[in-house]
């Protein structure tokens, strides 16, 4: 019996296909490093083929540029809320009655 063009593609595409781990993996890599052109064709393969992958990578690029927000924010806000010395002295001796009754 003669396979199908259909079938044959299908098979073909299959032994090419990442598996959705693989594709979540590259998906957090690539927010801090650069895929090569290979791991960059099968993610967008597998991302035309997976709509929860889709979906993975869209939450996951948002967390992206939320942190990137806050690392913006954080470095700008000023730092002016620090504990008062009385506090500062509260919290130091309770920490050293802890690590002296050890």
């Amino acid at each position: 019996m003669k396979k199908s063009l259909g079938y044959k593609m299908m098979v073909f595409m299959s032994n090419r296909m990442m598996a959705c781990d693989e594709a979540s993996f590259l998906l957090s890599y690539r927010q801090d490093n650069r895929l090569g052109f290979k791991q960059w064709w099968q993610l967008k393969m597998h991302l035309l083929s997976c709509h929860l992958c889709r979906k993975y990578a869209i939450q996951i690029e948002e967390l992206g540029d939320t942190m990137k927000e806050y690392r913006v924010v954080s470095h700008t806000e000023s730092c002016a809320h620090h504990l008062s010395s009385e506090a500062n002295n509260r919290i130091q001796h309770v920490v050293s009655k802890e690590l002296n009754a050890k």
